[in-house]
């Protein structure tokens, strides 16, 4: 509690133009109790209705028009509040500098209307959500308590009950926080269950599209394989062409040499047919001189032997003849018998020397032969070989070109890839992909990317449900915390209220409690307001069970023991007393005096259309009266002067 001397108002006036039945009134405002009297009609509730409208109230008492507030003939109306900003431990109530704000709102005939601070034009929002973090709320009814505030609250619904002492004991935030929490937790498990129903049906479109993308995939590897396939068969053509070129090389080669070695030898063939051919020539030279010399000596036989017949056949008839003829004859024949065997041992001789030369003749005729058919076999070959090499270089040349074709279009397919497979092998293998590939036939092209599609949703739901399940226990952990929390608020609010309560009433011989319906269910809970009078048993407070007198003051004695719990800097009641009998109307108005004499910190309005029975100097009296048709507004010095 603030000392008198510490305490300052909220409001330090409220300025009037062209409201209601002010033409311009203004109405000065003090800390602590300040209390509005006059006569019924005099425009009392004004000062409430217009405060509460210059503090952003959404609706007017009884459902007024925002136009009907401006005064009869008139255009615009406008009602102006002085607010105290002077700093309080060094911290300014409201953001702005100035130690007094001007907070205004203007109303047009036509029902527009707008509001300035300090004269600048200010946003609706901002006014309430600024005056808000203060407690002041001018839609709460337990903070501006218009006429007919008991019977309106009397009939409010437990809920609503509730709703409103949060807001006027600044503990709404509490249920604001846990059903935002709740309502997160909420969110969290419809988003959590949107979630698994969204991963189920992910999971099943994926399975239905996972064979053709197994297919796909296998697709890719075989188109793969055979673009590898069919790269590995142009360079197996390569090699073949290759291997094909090596060898006939190597054939050519080999021809070569066989030619030159053939050619060597044929050569040496030739020496040798030469060399059995001058043998031969040599042999048959000497066989003929034998054999002409034979010939010679078989003709100089033949003269003998003729000679010797002849002589023989002449030797009977010359024995006659001269001696001497006989003796020529004789030697003759002598001589020729002689020649004839000499003739004869020299025949004899040739012959057998021709004879014995013979088998050699034959054996060179023969070796001569031999070595002119192993000639002329190795000339054949040889020329047979020369004709082979020509074909083989003429293969070379053509085997060349063929791989230079074979290389460049490999190179085209890719970089060469040895292989030890045969190109049959590398072939087989393509008709056998090939093959494959017919037997898979043809899918949607998409299928592969509508899989991974559903593959990354799925993955990423996946990550969504595990994150919301962890934001699921930590949220629902935060929710019984708040919930915990709030209980604990209340639970002390209700135990401070029903001390008071309990007490007010007792001084009116009444008793009464206060409990919480449904406490276990933030979205239901309520305040249910009980009270005896008569010594009876306590009741819920209604509009049926209790006379106006006794719900009124079950009200006003509610709102006294919250005054405690209330932080708005600023509360108002109108007219709480109309239907009390005198003496509960004096107990109530005393009690009042009695909160507020100590209590300069809160700044309280009471409008009572009645003359307090005794005067307190530490309260505020104002006096309203209507002169003519214009409500006016005084200071009174004393409640039995109303002056």
């Amino acid at each position: 509690m603030e000392s008198v001397e510490e305490g300052k108002a909220f409001i330090k006036e409220v300025i009037l133009e062209n409201f209601l039945s002010y033409d311009y009134g203004r109405v000065l405002l003090m800390p602590g109790l300040n209390v509005v009297m006059g006569p019924n009609g005099a425009g009392k509730s004004s000062i409430l209705l217009a405060i509460s409208v210059a503090l952003g109230q959404a609706s007017t008492e009884r459902s007024r028009r925002l136009s009907d507030l401006v005064k009869r003939g008139r255009d615009i109306s406008r009602v102006t509040l002085l607010l105290d900003n002077s700093p309080v431990k060094g911290k300014r109530p409201l953001p702005y500098r100035a130690d007094t704000i001007h907070l205004s709102r203007y109303i047009r005939k036509d029902g527009t209307y707008w509001f300035e601070i300090d004269f600048k034009e200010a946003d609706k929002q901002a006014v309430v959500e600024t005056l808000g973090k203060l407690g002041l709320n001018p839609d709460n009814m337990l903070i501006m308590m218009h006429q007919g505030f008991g019977d309106t609250f009397s009939v409010v619904r437990p809920e609503e009950k509730l709703a409103l002492v949060e807001d006027a004991a600044g503990l709404a935030s509490y249920r604001t926080s846990l059903l935002e929490a709740k309502e997160r937790l909420e969110a969290i498990t419809t988003e959590e269950d949107e979630k698994k129903e969204e991963l189920e049906t992910a999971k099943t479109t994926l399975a239905h599209w996972q064979e053709n993308y197994e297919k796909s995939m296998k697709i890719r590897s075989l188109r793969e394989e055979l673009t590898s396939l069919r790269i590995e068969e142009a360079w197996c053509r390569v090699q073949r062409e290759e291997e094909k070129l090596s060898s006939l090389v190597q054939r050519i080669k080999e021809a070569q040499d066989t030619i030159d070695g053939m050619t060597v030898k044929l050569e040496e063939e030739q020496g040798e047919v030469e060399k059995r051919y001058k043998a031969l020539t040599e042999g048959l030279e000497g066989v003929a001189k034998e054999e002409r010399n034979l010939s010679r000596l078989r003709a100089d036989l033949a003269v003998v032997e003729h000679g010797s017949k002849t002589y023989s056949a002449l030797k009977t008839p010359l024995e006659d003849a001269p001696k001497d003829l006989n003796e020529i004859i004789k030697d003759a024949l002598l001589s020729d018998e002689s020649r004839l065997k000499t003739l004869e041992d020299e025949i004899s001789s040739l012959e057998r020397g021709i004879g014995a030369e013979s088998p050699k003749l034959v054996a060179k005729i023969e070796n001569y032969a031999a070595a002119r058919e192993r000639a002329a076999v190795l000339d054949y070959r040889l020329k047979e070989k020369r004709r082979e090499l020509k074909t083989l270089e003429g293969q070379k040349a053509t085997a060349e070109v063929e791989l230079a074709e074979a290389t460049a279009s490999a190179s085209s397919t890719g970089p060469r890839i040895p292989t030890p497979r045969s190109l049959t092998d590398v072939q087989l293998a393509i008709k056998v992909d090939e093959a494959q590939l017919v037997q898979l036939g043809d899918i949607p092209r998409e299928a592969e990317q509508i899989y991974h599609d559903f593959e990354s949703k799925i993955r990423e739901l996946s990550g969504r449900l595990e994150k919301l399940r962890e934001n699921k226990e930590a949220t629902l952990n935060e929710v019984n915390d708040r919930f915990k929390v709030w209980r604990k608020q209340l639970d002390e609010l209700v135990s401070d209220v029903n001390t008071s309560f309990g007490r007010i009433l007792s001084l009116i011989g009444a008793s009464g409690r206060v409990r919480i319906l449904g406490e276990d269910d933030p979205l239901k809970a309520g305040i249910e307001i009980q009270v005896a009078f008569r010594g009876q048993d306590l009741v819920p407070l209604d509009s049926y069970t209790q006379s106006g007198g006794e719900r009124s003051s079950s009200v006003t004695a509610f709102l006294l023991a919250l005054q405690e719990r209330i932080v708005s800097p600023f509360r108002a009641v109108d007219e709480f007393d109309v239907h009390m009998d005198p003496s509960s109307r004096e107990t109530f108005i005393r009690a009042l005096h009695d909160y507020f004499k100590g209590d300069r910190s809160v700044q309280y309005l009471v409008i009572t259309p009645g003359t307090p029975a005794f005067y307190d100097d530490s309260a505020h009296y104002i006096m309203v009266q209507k002169v003519a048709s214009s409500s006016q507004v005084k200071v009174a010095k004393s409640v039995s002067q109303g002056e």
